[in-house]
């Protein structure tokens, strides 16, 4: 079986990285796996293919030239890596088997404006139409999308992604600086719900509690978290910026408390990749956590008061902890890349019958 995999993503973003370390994962199980996307030839199943950038119109001009880089390409199954690659697999009229990765039904409830929206909703009646499978991150995913599409659940496959491990011994430091809470993922989604780490802060401040708060993200200078910090007059938060693949495993693995306040999630990186450094996680009480991390993790109410009392409840009891470091490391182990490339391989094999 011949798989080609289409992106019109980079390598850094988190749908570049599910396509990176899913094809890697799948590579050991297929006879012949090719991958195309924007950058990075470094790995030698990933064909790069000519892009010009259109400032914010990256998902609208990559699908076009991706079509034109697989026009002539062959293979018995096709897979796009979100509906806005598939864009290019319609375009290039591919015949073949199709399956696409549509990850989650986030765009419905958060999305960065009407016409962006009416563009997915475009992609997304478009891939049904036309794809096989598409597949899904989680039940919780499968369950948002059913509901907002009235698509056939026969056709939605929930695949929960795999996580990477760390290969490295984990180095845990103690801070000085009191009960240490970090934070890593975008910060200008309004579904990420950042505000409330630091409306937190200020319960915790306001407490006496001795913390320090660091916050991981693209450029923070870009969104109003900074500003934000400054009208709640914080002193314990640090705004730490983008944090480089190589730094990642230190990041989360050197504080007492991995929080992550999101309100929607197709399956959640982050707290997952927390988790693999053997911390504990904080995270909003929401149906794709309950399903996931279960008891493996603390969930709470997501507003800044329940996550300050239980803030307050883990400073003052260390030994609970440890308890979730360990219960939360357990939950994560079930999730590897192995078993994702299983069952998506499992989905390539029921679309050729």
């Amino acid at each position: 079986m011949k798989v080609n995999l289409v992106s019109a993503f980079n390598k850094n973003c988190g749908i570049g990285q599910y396509s990176q370390n899913l094809v890697s994962a799948m590579s050991t199980q297929l006879d012949q796996i090719t991958a195309f996307r924007k950058d990075d030839t470094s790995l030698p199943l990933f064909h790069t293919y000519p892009y010009r950038s259109f400032r914010g119109l990256q998902h609208y001009v990559a699908p076009y030239y991706l079509q034109k880089a697989i026009r002539n390409e062959k293979a018995d199954i096709w897979h796009a890596d979100h509906v806005s690659s598939f864009l290019a697999l319609d375009s290039a009229r591919i015949k073949s088997p199709i399956i696409v990765t549509a990850h989650d039904a986030i765009p419905f409830f958060y999305n960065s404006g009407w016409m962006s929206y009416r563009f997915y909703r475009y992609q997304l009646k478009r891939t049904y139409m036309k794809a096989n499978y598409i597949i899904v991150v989680s039940e919780a995913a499968k369950k948002d999308l059913l509901r907002m599409t009235g698509f056939s659940s026969k056709k939605i496959i929930a695949i929960p992604n795999g996580i990477q491990f760390p290969t490295e011994s984990l180095v845990k430091v103690s801070s000085d600086k009191g009960f240490k809470i970090r934070y890593l993922g975008g910060l200008g989604a309004k579904h990420k719900n950042v505000d409330l780490l630091l409306h937190t802060a200020k319960l915790l401040e306001d407490r006496k509690i001795k913390f320090q708060l660091e916050i991981g993200g693209y450029m923070p200078e870009k969104f109003h978290l900074r500003d934000l910090s400054k009208k709640l007059g914080l002193r314990s938060v640090r705004f730490r910026g983008f944090i480089p693949d190589h730094e990642k495993v230190d990041f989360l693995s050197n504080c007492d408390l991995f929080a992550y306040p999101s309100l929607m999630e197709g399956f959640g990186f982050p707290p997952m990749e927390a988790l693999a450094c053997k911390t504990p996680v904080i995270a909003s009480d929401i149906p794709v956590f309950r399903e996931l991390l279960a008891e493996g993790v603390i969930l709470v109410k997501p507003t800044a008061r329940h996550f300050a009392k239980e803030i307050i409840n883990l400073v003052n009891a260390p030994g609970k902890l440890e308890e979730y470091r360990q219960k939360g490391y357990e939950q994560v182990r079930k999730y590897t890349w192995e078993k994702t490339a299983a069952k998506t391989i499992e989905t390539y094999k029921r679309s050729l019958l």
